[in-house]
């Protein structure tokens, strides 16, 4: 049998009615609607691998049409023709494109050095704002971005759709309820084995297309990979890390970056909890991973699956107090969790979702899940990280970071 998420019912009564922890689409926030409206018609700044991806999601979907693309590299631009047609135009200077009075909305998904210049000109022609993540570069950006949302009647939305997904929604929830107790650590790792480097048709091009490795244009794995993760953090516990240490350090591929090839940090959150980051690029082993270590339990997440490992004490009284019985109680004697199950709309991506949120936040003039604020407060935390390693010292979080 299968179980819908209530509020009022009891952690153990998901374990013993079915054995897995199941939330109906109407226990996330976000409500299909039907609306009666015209497409948003949008303006791509960046035609790379990111910038085509969600193009390609937007175009495919019921609320945007893309009608302009930009890129300054001309094979990308040619993606671009190649996947949109005459059904957009095209540009080589953004600044060109923002003139265009036809495009509602624009999407930043440019080098991360680039966002703050792009997603500023974007407000300042009347658009609202998809900028991808990490938000900005530097804090200053990062505060004159926020200074301009505020003074603007634009929807501005950051990429970071974990909080626009059911299953990280649901996840954030049980945490926030307590359903594994008190966290004090959480281990988050992004690995993978390859050397992130991308094929460049012509030599001239090496830093445009490889900018990831780079420190003029990017903050690395940290602000590449890590920045999803430490955005969900912060949401999930509504705060931030107050103090920030690691190390960095370019161990397996000399190939000429400048960007870490193997980070460890350590933040601290305001309460002592502490969270451990790690990206390696040389060993992939579990690849992907956030493991929430409460005093009742353990919430492993994945991609798109999770699981609850019950700490000892509550295996014995699942076991013996609240009569679970069958393959239920063995399933968690072997130490197997308890899978966390959300409906999901079919066919959507993360990417799907958070869209989803971005046009209903235009036309609703709602707030958006990841805002000005949230995404700029993880930016500030993705530089200090950035920051300690390369000066070797800990950083801390300063009263003047503080957003909105």
């Amino acid at each position: 049998s299968t179980i819908v998420y209530r509020k009022s019912m009891k952690r153990r009564d998901f374990i013993k009615q079915s054995g897995t922890i199941t939330a109906g689409l109407y226990a996330f926030p976000t409500v299909i609607k039907n609306y009666q409206k015209e497409r948003i018609r949008v303006g791509v700044i960046g035609t790379g691998d990111r910038g085509l991806g969600v193009a390609g999601v937007m175009q495919e979907s019921d609320w945007f049409d893309v009608k302009g693309c930009c890129d300054v590299l001309p094979f990308r631009l040619d993606n671009a023709r190649n996947r949109f047609e005459r059904n957009a135009s095209y540009y080589t200077d953004y600044r060109k494109m923002l003139d265009n009075p036809d495009l509602d909305a624009i999407l930043v998904a440019t080098p991360l050095s680039m966002h703050h210049e792009m997603a500023i000109a974007a407000l300042d022609a009347g658009k609202h704002v998809y900028c991808e993540k990490t938000m900005a570069f530097h804090i200053p950006e990062v505060q004159d971005m926020a200074a301009k949302v505020k003074d603007s009647d634009k929807t501005f939305l950051v990429g970071h759709q974990y909080r626009s997904v059911p299953l990280y929604y649901r996840v954030a929830e049980m945490i926030q309820e307590g359903y594994i107790g008190q966290v004090t650590n959480i281990y988050v790792q992004w690995n993978r084995n390859g050397n992130w480097r991308r094929p460049v048709p012509d030599p001239q091009y090496e830093r445009m297309v490889n900018w990831r490795m780079y420190r003029e244009y990017s903050g690395g794995l940290t602000a590449e990979l890590h920045s999803h993760q430490i955005d969900f953090i912060n949401y999930v516990f509504n705060s931030h890390p107050v103090r920030i240490m690691g190390m960095g350090s370019i161990d397996y591929w000399k190939d000429g970056r400048e960007t870490f090839d193997n980070v460890n940090n350590i933040l601290e959150y305001p309460n002592g909890m502490k969270v451990n980051l790690i990206s390696l690029t040389a060993n992939a082993r579990n690849d992907y991973l956030m493991e929430f270590r409460g005093s009742k339990g353990t919430i492993v997440l994945g991609m798109d699956e999770a699981r609850v490992y019950p700490e000892s004490e509550e295996v014995k009284q699942l076991t013996t107090v609240d009569g679970v019985t069958g393959a239920t109680a063995q399933a968690i004697m072997r130490g197997e969790g308890i899978p966390v199950k959300v409906a999901h709309q079919e066919g959507w991506s993360n990417t799907t979702y958070a869209l989803q949120n971005f046009y209903e936040a235009i036309v609703d003039q709602a707030k958006p899940y990841s805002t000005v604020v949230s995404g700029g407060t993880t930016a500030i935390v993705v530089r200090l990280i950035i920051d300690a390693m390369v000066d070797g010292e800990i950083k801390s979080w300063q009263p003047e970071y503080k957003l909105g």
